[in-house]
């Protein structure tokens, strides 16, 4: 096996990489926070028994330094904290309501916190300086509003990242620390913050200024514009008696606006970015303020030694002071043309239909141009991308679903630049025949782009063009009814494929649910998305009719008779058949657990179970979920309850997550992903039962209990642990049943009448439960249900979807058999991306792609062909995999 190391850190790491080179253990800084804490309450008690002390110790020796701290090493002071501490006590012992800020208050927060600076610093002059039961009262009115901010609302959101008066300063001093120091209060991260600092130190301040909502920045440049008015105002103004309080809030008031008015003169006529004035500003600021504040701090620290020091001492303090300010701007300065090459690499550059031509010179065809009509939006990208990514990441309307060519949820019409896109494959094309589209039609998720290319999202004119149903071969003409129950993906494609064989016979498609076919992989959108079902349908109302297939939706089987050759419906209606295709798919598993069932409790496997979950957390207010289960769908539910504001903990019982498509070593790098998200992620975590609370008040859920003894609130809790075969029916009709309903190589059961296809099924001892085996089953089992002699084929299994925004490709064997299989793992630490090849006998038997969607096609093709790649074994251990391109076809 060959690992490449870990590379260096990133230009702007963030907080989980700092911390995996910090050498600081986490109870150092959890003993500091508690020692900050006792020394803020023993500042209290001493302001309040001897308030001269107090007084002197408090604003003249230890708020002076805090500048400068902020300054050089800011992670240090929001490490410590005691306001932070107290903040993040609720959510340390687990008593935290955890609510998101409403939209009011994460709008103004920092503007809130920046007037109560103005407005308390201000008042040190007539009241805070002089009066030690007010300094007091000061201190512990912000440790309350500390305390309640972090009961009530989640993360640092409620204070420390909002509304703290000391935050708009800390904000404006730490653009570029002298030393970064990872955050050590967070874990995990719950995304509370917009642009956090704690979270990515380097680059907040600019994603503040940078960001779309110009308001945010706005409030940044407002408050830098004010800083240096505002201390020379503090330093200048003579303090009450001398003047009136009035009066002295009105001069302080009239400095900040001669203050503000210089800066945006400023930003009005030279031609520098905001960036380079509020680094100026905030330089500008703090050799003000020690200008005017060293001598004083320097004398109150010598009288507390019986000394005086030197006239020089300070001199030579604010003239270092003024180097290290110089370096503090440049260092500024460099970092934003990094920050923006690393934006522009992240986002594809959107372009204005007219200055298309321009920029297609000024990067000399270094990207690719993409056009979405018909509004032509028009994007650079770079070669070998999806189109359905590229959409994705442009926010048009499209939406994803198997990312395989299988499902058909995202057909987009090319408009020209066909030549310029991947090949279409035998899975596309008849994804697309069971559409009814036509040549012009392609899914977004096959097409790889190669050069420029202009696509449409209306299909209309593609469905003009469809050739629907038209393939007719050699059939049984005695054949008159073919009944198929389920109407999941595989039985609308036994239905298409029974209609594209046999034009003459009945087609009867019984389905369950109250909805056509739909995306089932998307249902999490239901969950946070707005919009319900509409987009989730993968097939018109009208495709059933065009085909002359009978629709049953809503309709229950309550028994076969396979003597009689009857489905025999809930309604008492019976629907004869000539041959009958089962094709009713699987259900959730429901864990024997105490008290699932009680309100609040789920499971995820249809739309409706989605829906109603949706209208739960609203109806509810809830704010706490927790999740039993690491596999696709419970991080896909996870992350969607995550997108509405809850503070989602996921549970898995095993080792890892995802253990069906990832190695152990994959796996820690998605869940490293998703705690940087603020998904809370357990492993060996087993639910012993599910509480609620007493039928007077509702009887809804409150607590999960775990068989460590662990108690956790919870408002919902979702069992996504695992699906079972809907065997009922297969009992019924009499047919023989092991796992699943077993099947041979025609798709045939133990009775010759009687098909099954999908999840309902088993072959060779295996209910694989995947989209693309369910597919090619419905195929094999429709054809051979009307006279045809098909035998199917082991499918190997692939697994290509976005998990919570990550890329995730599994393909077959990814775990080594034998001794000598050759394993090839490359590792991406700082951008949680990990690659694995496994070959056995010079041939490509399985991989994992975490964060490599470029790669999936070719190695996908090369371990469904079994191509020899022992020639290139060299290049694909030092990462050049795109030497499969060449290879596999």
């Amino acid at each position: 096996m060959m690992n490449i190391p870990a590379e260096s850190l990133p230009v702007f790491p963030n907080y989980l990489q700092l911390r995996s080179r910090s050498r600081i253990p986490a109870r150092l800084w959890a003993w500091l926070r508690g020692g900050s804490v006792v020394a803020l309450l023993a500042m209290v008690v001493l302001l309040l028994i001897r308030p001269e002390t107090g007084l002197f110790v408090f604003w003249r020796v230890t708020v002076p330094v805090l500048p400068l701290v902020f300054w050089i090493a800011p992670g240090i002071w929001r490490n410590i904290c005691p306001l932070a501490a107290v903040n993040q006590t609720p959510r340390l012992f687990k008593f935290t309501r955890g609510w998101t800020v409403p939209a009011w208050f994460k709008e103004y927060g920092y503007v809130i916190g920046f007037v109560a600076f103005f407005l308390l610093a201000s008042s040190r002059k007539w009241l805070f300086n002089t009066s030690g039961t007010a300094t007091a009262l000061l201190l512990i009115g912000a440790l309350a509003g500390a305390f309640l901010g972090g009961y009530f609302f989640k993360g640092k959101s409620g204070w420390c990242s909002s509304i703290c008066p000391l935050y708009p300063i800390q904000r404006l001093y730490n653009q570029t620390p002298f030393v970064t120091v990872p955050n050590a209060h967070c874990d995990p991260c719950v995304g509370c913050t917009k642009n956090c600092y704690d979270f990515n130190p380097g680059v907040a301040y600019l994603a503040d200024l940078y960001d779309e909502d110009r308001y945010h920045g706005n409030y940044r440049k407002f408050f830098a514009a004010a800083m240096p008015g505002f201390i020379v105002a503090y330093f200048t103004i003579t303090n009450p008696p001398a003047i009136s309080i009035g009066s002295m809030y009105l001069q302080f008031g009239l400095y900040i606006v001669l203050s503000i008015g210089l800066f945006f003169l400023l930003d009005a006529f030279l031609k520098v970015t905001t960036n380079k004035l509020t680094a100026v500003s905030g330089a500008v600021a703090i050799n003000l303020f020690y200008g005017f504040g060293l001598p004083g701090w320097l004398n109150a620290v010598g009288s507390m030694f019986g000394a005086t020091p030197p006239a020089w001492v300070a001199w030579v303090g604010q003239v270092a002071i003024a180097g290290v300010a110089v370096a503090w701007v440049i260092r500024t300065y460099r970092k934003e043309p990094m920050f923006l090459g690393q934006l522009m690499q992240q986002e594809e550059t959107r372009i204005a239909p007219g200055a298309s031509r321009v920029l297609k010179q000024a990067i000399k065809q270094d990207k690719l141009e993409v056009t979405f009509m018909p509004n032509e939006v028009r994007v650079l990208v770079e070669a070998g991308r999806t189109l359905l990514e590229i959409a994705e990441s442009n926010h048009q309307p499209i939406e994803a679903g198997c990312r395989m060519g299988m499902c058909g949820a995202d057909p987009i019409l090319i408009l020209s630049g066909q030549e310029n896109l991947s090949p279409k494959g035998g899975d596309e094309r008849g994804t697309l025949e069971r559409l009814g589209l036509g040549e012009g039609a392609r899914l977004a998720c096959m097409c790889r782009v190669k050069g420029a290319v202009a696509v449409s999202l209306d299909l209309k004119s593609a469905k003009a063009n469809g050739t629907g149903a038209g393939e007719t071969g050699t059939y049984d003409e005695t054949i008159k009814s073919v009944v198929i129950v389920g109407n999941g993906i595989a039985g609308v494609t036994a239905a298409d494929y029974v209609r594209r064989r046999h034009p003459a016979c009945e087609i009867h498609l019984i389905g369950r649910e109250s909805h056509h076919l739909y995306n089932r992989m998307a249902i999490t959108r239901l969950v946070y998305g707005r919009s319900a079902m509409s987009g989730l349908y993968l097939q018109p109302e009208t495709w059933y009719d065009e085909r002359k297939i009978t629709s049953w939706l809503n309709t229950q089987v309550a028994n076969i008779d396979a003597t009689g050759r009857e489905v025999i419906l809930a309604t008492n209606e019976k629907v004869p058949y000539d041959r009958l295709i089962l094709a009713n798919g699987s259900s959730s598993f429901v864990p024997p657990i105490p008290g699932f069932g009680i309100p609040g409790t789920y499971v995820l496997r249809e739309a409706e179970d989605a829906i109603h979950v949706r209208a739960y957390v609203q109806t509810h207010r809830c704010h706490h979920a927790v999740i039993a289960g690491g596999g696709l769908l419970g991080l896909e539910a996870g992350y969607a309850l995550h997108k509405i504001g809850m503070e989602v903990m996921v549970l898995e019982r095993g080792e890892w997550l995802l253990r069906r498509q990832l190695d152990a070593r994959g796996s820690q790098f998605l869940r490293q992903y998703l705690e940087t998200l603020g998904m809370d992620i357990v492993l060996e975590a087993e639910t012993a039962s599910v509480q609620g609370l007493p039928l007077e008040e509702g009887g809804r859920l409150a607590q999960v209990t775990l068989k460590d003894g662990r108690v956790l609130h919870a408002d919902v809790f979702l069992a996504a642990v695992g699906i079972q075969p809907n065997l009922e029916l297969g009992r019924t009709a009499g047919l023989t049943i092991k796992r699943g309903i077993v099947v041979d190589e025609a798709m045939r059961t133990s009775d010759p009448n009687i098909f099954a296809a999908g999840d309902v099924c088993e072959f060779n001892g295996k209910v694989p439960g995947l989209w693309t085996v369910a597919v090619e089953q419905a195929r094999i089992a429709a054809l051979n249900a009307v006279g045809g002699n098909e035998i199917y084929r082991e499918v190997i299994p692939v697994t290509a979807l976005k998990v919570v925004g990550v890329d995730v490709t599994s393909i077959g064997q990814f775990e080594a058999q034998a001794d000598t299989d050759t394993v090839i793992v490359l590792e991406d630490t700082n951008a949680h991306r990990y690659r694995k090849l496994v070959l056995a006998d010079g041939k490509i038997v399985g991989a994992i792609l975490l964060g490599y969607p470029q790669y999936a096609p070719s190695v996908t093709a090369a371990v469904k062909q079994g191509i020899l790649v022992n020639e290139h074994l060299d290049a694909l251990q030092a990462g050049n995999w795109e030497v499969l391109e060449g290879v596999a076809v």
